[in-house]
């Protein structure tokens, strides 16, 4: 017992002398306290760099994009926590009013089928996580089949609501807010892409086949901060 006593004396004294400083933490507790180095910024804290991927879902070009540019570029680099994504899947389509049945379609440069899967990926954006989405957009357009089914399988998705988005909604109804956004910039191909929304059409080219260079300019000259695998 008198060895219990001599073992905690210390600790008494210090803490004594804490409260009558006015200090109520425990030792350790002041120590843990004191300055250190911040902690690393979490992914929700990054800022991120506003990118639209204007696209159509039977455009080749599209699908080489996004499978080999795009989703390589936001993996290898880990910038998927450093992009604000939004995509487009519209390209060179149009609206026009049917008169004959009174009522808005929308006609695709790859034809019928294009328009309906360009509606099915918009639905697909519109009621899953942006994440899931573009993993699973990636992997229909990966199969050339845009099979919504098998690649949500394949993901393990949820993939009911947006199946019901497409069945009980029109082609044109779904695309309008996507064709708006398409048709404000007046592009000429596809796959147009905009950093932090300042369209660029003579460097669009540029973009496509160096999109990490011109990922990486746009972002330390809005954020002056250079991305580690910039070089």
């Amino acid at each position: 017992m008198i060895y219990q006593v001599k073992w905690l004396a210390p600790l008494l004294v210090t803490l004594f002398i804490s409260i009558a400083a006015g200090q109520t933490q425990l030792p350790d507790e002041i120590t843990s306290a004191s300055p250190s180095t911040p902690p690393p910024p979490t992914p929700s804290s990054l800022p991120k760099l506003p990118l639209a991927v204007h696209y159509e879902a039977l455009c080749p070009d599209s699908i080489y994009f996004i499978r080999r540019r795009l989703y390589d570029a936001l993996l290898d680099n880990d910038w998927w926590n450093r992009t604000d994504l939004k995509l487009y899947p519209f390209g060179k389509a149009a609206f026009y009013n049917n008169t004959n049945i009174g009522k808005l379609e929308v006609f695709c440069q790859h034809g019928d089928e294009e328009c309906e899967l360009n509606a099915v990926h918009a639905c697909i954006l519109e009621h899953l996580e942006l994440r899931q989405a573009f993993d699973l957009i990636y992997c229909m357009l990966r199969s050339y089949f845009n099979n919504i089914d098998i690649c949500a399988t394949h993901l393990k998705l949820d993939v009911a609501a947006a199946k019901e988005c497409k069945r009980t909604r029109q082609t044109a109804d779904i695309l309008l807010p996507y064709g708006r956004e398409t048709l404000a910039l007046g592009i000429s191909f596809v796959p147009s892409i905009v950093f932090d929304n300042n369209f660029q059409p003579y460097e669009q080219s540029s973009i496509r086949y160096n999109f990490e260079g011109h990922f990486c300019r746009q972002y330390q000259q809005k954020f002056k901060i250079k991305l580690p695998t910039c070089a």
